[in-house]
């Protein structure tokens, strides 16, 4: 039998790009029998201040001296720190905090670093959620609404020690957003934003980010792509056929009428934010995760939960399927406890990113803690196992 498994492998390999999202499909992801949820950052105990909680997902790393980083922060960003993940402390150290600029063309507000990616362990690359909150600026948001002034893009950060401070480069540090200006008379969010973890695929290094409908920015989920970390004007967006489309900063750049729109493409089959990118190494096949609501069963009941998606390519996608159900936010309710933010994470991997996985991982998500029946500042992140079936 092993002598017949790497032709069978192999043609596999060769067989699912020709089949696209279809062939994709050819992973489950299940909770293993006893398997139960371990509380990784206790609020009532580990937090610095009330709203030190996770409120990204979790980002993991393996610094150059050794030490294992967790990075799922608020807008203060703090991390946690050890010699493995089963052995991580919470430091009140802050590691990272936007410059509350009242500026939106400065792209500097509030900051939360969503993805990691080291070659070294010692400069440590970060993309970083960048919200301009207008509303907290009333000369700037007449409605004084968050969401109706919520200005979204997503900016660059580096570290230089390991993963210990982060801080924007001098000049640009835009990564990604949409051609428009900030504008309080749109009554709605703006932007891009919530990019995944970063992994790599031959000489380029992906992440995901969603994308909110405006002008000719369409709404979903994007995928765009670097081969330069250090350098955030080098990402460059899914067009639909190629990695064509360059963001501009709308402040200091007009778009080029005869050029491609500075606009990217929503991933064909992706409706949800992606929160996690993984490589499943045995199959060869990407996972993607991500709190969703949809019918399943024969009954078409509508189910709340976490849902995977696979992909031989990043960009043909199987439909989603349904990991556990729990609440998540689309539906809070008062007296339950949602889940947000999963993300699929292998203490083994070989991978200093743990960008990769084999067939037995586990499922980091934040759970949140209702106050009445509004989402309240009590979170903690929670891990549970989960087993992978080719």
């Amino acid at each position: 039998m092993p002598k017949i498994r790497a032709p069978i492998r192999l043609l596999a390999a060769l067989l699912l790009p020709m089949l696209g999202a279809p062939g994709a499909s050819a992973l489950t992801l299940t909770i293993p029998p006893g398997a139960a949820p371990e509380i990784v950052f206790d609020h009532a105990r580990d937090a610095c201040e009330k709203f030190d909680v996770p409120d990204v997902p979790a980002s993991v790393f393996r610094a150059h001296d050794g030490t294992v980083r967790l990075i799922a922060s608020h807008w203060t960003n703090r991390g946690m720190a050890g010699p493995d993940l089963d052995h991580l402390r919470h430091s009140c150290d802050i590691l990272y905090e936007g410059g509350r600029d009242d500026d939106p063309s400065a792209f500097d507000d509030r900051g939360w670093i969503t993805s990691t990616y080291t070659l070294d362990g010692r400069t440590v690359h970060a993309l970083v959620h960048n919200e301009f909150h207008g509303h907290r600026r009333p000369a700037l948001c007449p409605s004084g609404g968050y969401m109706e002034c919520w200005y979204n893009t997503i900016t660059y950060a580096v570290s230089t020690d390991g993963g210990r401070t982060f801080k924007a480069p001098r000049g640009r540090r835009l990564v990604a957003g949409v051609p428009y200006r900030y504008d309080p008379a749109r009554g709605k969010r703006s932007g891009l934003f919530n990019p995944a973890n970063i992994i790599r695929r031959g000489d380029h290094f992906y992440t995901m980010m969603s994308a909110a409908p405006q002008g000719a920015q369409a709404f979903g989920i994007c995928l765009m792509r670097t081969d330069r970390l250090d350098d955030p004007a080098s990402w460059r967006a899914w067009d639909g056929h190629g990695f064509s489309v360059r963001f501009i900063d709308p402040y200091r750049e007009e778009p080029n009428p005869a050029g491609p729109p500075a606009t990217c493409t929503p991933v064909p089959g992706l409706t949800r934010l992606v929160t996690s990118l993984s490589l499943h190494r045995p199959s060869g096949l990407y996972i993607g995760l991500f709190t969703h609501r949809q019918p399943t069963g024969t009954d078409g009941a509508t189910v709340d939960g976490v849902f995977y998606s696979t992909s031989p390519d990043l960009l043909a996608w199987s439909p989603p399927r349904l990991l556990f159900p729990t609440p998540v936010t689309l539906n809070k309710g008062c007296d339950t406890r949602p889940v947000v933010y999963p993300s699929l994470v292998d203490p083994d991997s070989p991978s200093r990113n743990f960008e990769d996985t084999d067939d037995d991982a586990y499922i980091y998500m934040t759970r949140i803690t209702m106050d009445g029946c509004k989402t309240g500042w009590t979170r903690n992140l929670v891990r549970i196992g989960v087993h992978i079936d080719r």
